[in-house]
């Protein structure tokens, strides 16, 4: 924040008694009976019992019109005070001629969960972001990150909130970190603070869990399929390992992103990835047009689709131009029977395609298929034989000990 934050709540520091706000500095709603009187505008509101149960706490009030206005925008000065409210943590008064919200982004600053850096004090009367909120609900559930020295990126925040339950995503686990928030999520986020705090624990949205990890981890494998990829990592998961450089210098090509898809969730956020699923394919290994559709019959399964490209490639003698990103692998999978695949029995990983081999750049992975003691994935430049093709493993890690149970 600007140098004159920084005085600010220096100053704050030296008044000794407990702030008075009055109605007409503050944009909150007058503190009255309305408190007492059932909000006429909250009865069928997906958010009516944490605004009711904020209004009994009395971090947030209702209006004169015994209307709560859910639908309102909040400013980071309003959350920051309700916040502060909320967790009860002491308030010095108001200096004269500061602004209504001085004390508490003072207090909220000495307790650690605000910070200079966040956001400029011209701009504390502006539309809080989700990012913002989640950063400040944060640090207000753990006392590690109010630690002044402790920071956070922005996808590790949405990353976090999301895990703990601080935070549930829009449609289909859309995080819109950008987004305003409204006083009915703000005071749904501030119950959930509290809870927490309390020793509680939240409902989880997975939706927006496996999309903050997309976004951090450039996978959503440890959401998606915690049973198959969320043992030991023997090859730690790392982004920065999803690109390769060939030895030669010729060729450069990243992995932007490994999704995994669960076909037979109808709302996957990543669905659309795969284009119409009643026209995809998985190979049989013999012919293209013999292979079964998925949506037949396979829908019992998973998908890893593969988004990357292509950095360089400095000589198409060596390295196919037609490859749009590095060639892939899935490793650690048993293949089934010989014949399971002519036969139409998906036992393995197959790829998908709707015309083409290379036209779908995923894997199927039928649920019920038999894992080795490791699962994990490799990568390697498109090499024309008999040019080296480099390749890299990326990530593999144990399978649970229960899961290999299961099939031995």
């Amino acid at each position: 924040m600007k140098k004159s934050f920084i005085l600010l709540s220096t100053v704050f520091l030296f008044t000794a008694c407990q702030s008075s706000t009055s109605a007409a500095d503050s944009p909150f709603p007058t503190p009255s009976a309305v408190t007492a009187i059932k909000l006429k505008d909250v009865s069928d509101h997906w958010a009516m019992s944490a605004i009711e149960g904020a209004v009994k706490k009395g971090y947030v009030d209702g209006y004169e019109d015994s209307t709560f206005k859910p639908e309102n925008n909040v400013s980071r000065a309003e959350f920051v005070k309700m916040v502060i409210t909320a967790i009860k943590e002491p308030v010095k008064s108001v200096s004269s001629g500061a602004d209504w919200s001085s004390p508490y982004i003072a207090a909220a600053i000495n307790k650690g969960i605000l910070r200079e850096s966040d956001f400029l004090i011209d701009n504390v009367n502006d539309p809080i972001s989700r990012l913002e909120m989640s950063r400040i609900s944060l640090r207000a559930t753990d006392v590690t990150l109010q630690n002044k020295a402790i920071q956070i990126d922005n996808d590790s925040v949405m990353y976090n909130a999301a895990k703990m339950g601080l935070i549930q995503g829009m449609a289909k686990g859309a995080l819109e970190p950008k987004s305003s928030t409204t006083r009915a999520q703000s005071v749904t986020i501030i119950e959930r603070i509290l809870k927490v705090n309390q020793g509680g624990t939240l409902e989880i949205d997975n939706y927006a869990v496996g999309n903050a990890e997309l976004e951090l981890k450039h996978t959503n494998i440890f959401t998606v399929m915690p049973h198959i990829f969320g043992g030991e990592q023997i090859e730690k998961w790392n982004p920065e390992n999803l690109t390769l450089e060939t030895g030669d210098g010729l060729y450069k090509g990243t992995m932007d992103q490994i999704v995994a898809i669960d076909l037979e969730d109808p709302n996957d956020p990543n669905l659309a990835l795969l284009g119409d699923i009643s026209k995809l394919k998985w190979f049989n290994g013999r012919s293209f047009e013999n292979s079964p559709y998925v949506e037949s019959r396979y829908m019992n399964s998973y998908v890893i689709y593969f988004k990357g490209h292509v950095d360089f490639n400095n000589d198409t003698n060596i390295y196919k131009s037609s490859s749009t990103l590095p060639i892939f692998s899935l490793d650690g999978f048993k293949n089934g029977a010989p014949t399971d695949s002519i036969n139409g029995i998906l036992s393995s990983p197959r790829p998908l395609f709707f015309k083409t081999s290379t036209d779908v750049p995923a894997l199927i992975i039928p649920k019920d298929s038999i894992t080795d003691s490791y699962a994990g994935f490799s990568i390697s430049a498109p090499a024309i034989p008999p040019a080296q093709n480099y390749n890299k493993k990326i990530f593999y890690s144990l399978i649970p000990e229960k899961i290999i149970k299961q099939h031995y």
